[in-house]
């Protein structure tokens, strides 16, 4: 064996040595990239918006209940004028959209949509400390609108629950 046959051989083990070290940290690349794709593949979310206050103490009690059933939900209740609300619902950034039932604004997206009546109910928010009380009485009318979604099963157990069927 000679000299050139030893350069040649510490050549290839250096290449080796180095393809297997490029291997290793392509390989804890990748593993932390599918560890991230696998942690947001359980992590849903379920985007509700709504242009009633009304609405609020109906809405959180469901979020509650579907994030206690599922513990992987994120959930978001969004509340604005009812221009705006269509419009996050048309974006795509709200999975549901609670508007007055009757508003004049429609969703020029097509989505299913029924109407529900809520009585008022009062409501606290952060851990009791603010209480929000209804000065309506009567019942308010609302129309819910919803589509097709990433998030379809809980889309559906949150109208299922919001228009009073248990599912």
């Amino acid at each position: 064996m000679g000299m050139g046959d030893f350069i040649l051989l510490a050549g290839f083990a250096a290449t080796a040595i180095f393809g297997y070290f490029i291997m290793v940290r392509l390989d804890r690349f990748l593993d932390k990239v599918r560890q991230q794709n696998e942690e947001h593949e359980r992590t849903s979310c379920l985007n509700i918006a709504t242009s009633c206050v009304g609405a609020i103490p109906a809405v959180s009690s469901i979020l509650k209940d579907i994030h206690h059933l599922y513990p992987n939900v994120h959930c978001n209740l969004s509340v604005g004028h009812e221009q705006d609300v269509i419009k996050t619902f048309e974006r795509g950034d709200a999975d549901v959209a609670i508007i007055s039932a009757g508003s004049e604004v429609e969703s020029e997206q097509l989505a299913q949509w029924e109407y529900i009546t809520l009585n008022p109910q009062s409501f606290s928010i952060d851990h009791g400390v603010v209480e929000v009380i209804s000065v309506e009485l009567n019942p308010q009318h609302q129309k819910v609108f919803w589509k097709n979604s990433d998030s379809q099963s809980l889309v559906w157990s949150f109208i299922q629950r919001l228009c009073g069927q248990r599912p």
